[in-house]
């Protein structure tokens, strides 16, 4: 796979090079084909069986600058989508699934430095995840000026908007999901002014942050969090324009 990867790289350079420098980036910019294949690389290396498929989900936390650039722009991002896909398959490699592309502005990143990550979307067939809000939750609200968000499925946005959020399967909990792999009290998300701190709550399959499994953890924007394999993605904005999404699924 290291010889694949390394092709895969070698042909997204002279793609990239060729239409999106001076548009979507800048030859000062930090290398965006060695910064998607080192994400690639980093997540095969969690993974037991090296014979994998590729991670299809790639998410870019960029800085909100260019985040907005990009999601006004959503041609580059369907272009980058299926370069990815035709050159996966040229090199002889495949992904899990089609390739999906988020993004996710982050004001910690520099611009023209984004932190790509890069992860598998393990759902089950016919698993979904549905917004329960309890009264007490109606008339909380959150202690922070930003606004955090989760997205889920690549495209459902979920709102952090109380200072405490619970994750689960029982219908109680604020963010319920239905699949049987996530526990009925799996996860809880706590929002302070100036963090948003993820708990596992004992579940059973465990709650991993871009492919390590915590107990607890501050989240930052572009982590992406499983749920002993249902995949959440964490971002947070101003409140003064909109979550920045993603690709659909390339087609093959």
């Amino acid at each position: 796979m290291k010889s694949r990867l390394d092709d895969i790289e070698s042909r997204l350079k002279d793609l990239i090079e060729n239409r999106l420098v001076g548009l979507a980036w800048r030859k000062e910019h930090s290398p965006l084909a060695v910064l998607i294949v080192e994400a690639l690389r980093e997540q095969l290396l969690a993974e037991t069986d090296e014979n994998l498929p590729l991670p299809n989900v790639l998410v870019f936390a960029m800085h909100p600058e260019e985040a907005a650039t990009w999601q006004n722009n959503p041609e580059w991002m369907t272009w980058l989508n299926q370069t990815l896909l035709e050159t996966v398959r040229e090199s002889g490699a495949s992904f899990a699934a089609p390739p999906v592309i988020q993004i996710v502005a982050d004001p910690r990143q520099p611009p023209g430095n984004p932190r790509i990550t890069a992860a598998y979307q393990d759902t089950l067939p016919g698993s979904t995840a549905v917004l329960h809000l309890s009264n007490e939750s109606v008339t909380s609200q959150s202690t922070s000026d930003r606004r955090a968000y989760l997205i889920l499925h690549g495209s459902q946005f979920f709102p952090l908007d109380q200072p405490v959020i619970n994750i689960g399967r029982r219908n109680d909990n604020h963010l319920v999901i239905e699949d049987l792999r996530v526990s009925r009290a799996h996860a809880q998300i706590r929002r302070t002014k100036n963090q948003t701190i993820l708990f596992d709550l004992n579940s059973s399959g465990g709650t991993f942050v871009n492919g390590q499994r915590i107990t607890q953890t501050t989240l930052f924007p572009g982590d992406v969090i499983s749920l002993a394999g249902f995949m959440l993605i964490y971002g947070e904005d101003s409140g003064e324009s909109s979550p920045v999404g993603g690709t659909s699924p390339a087609q093959p």
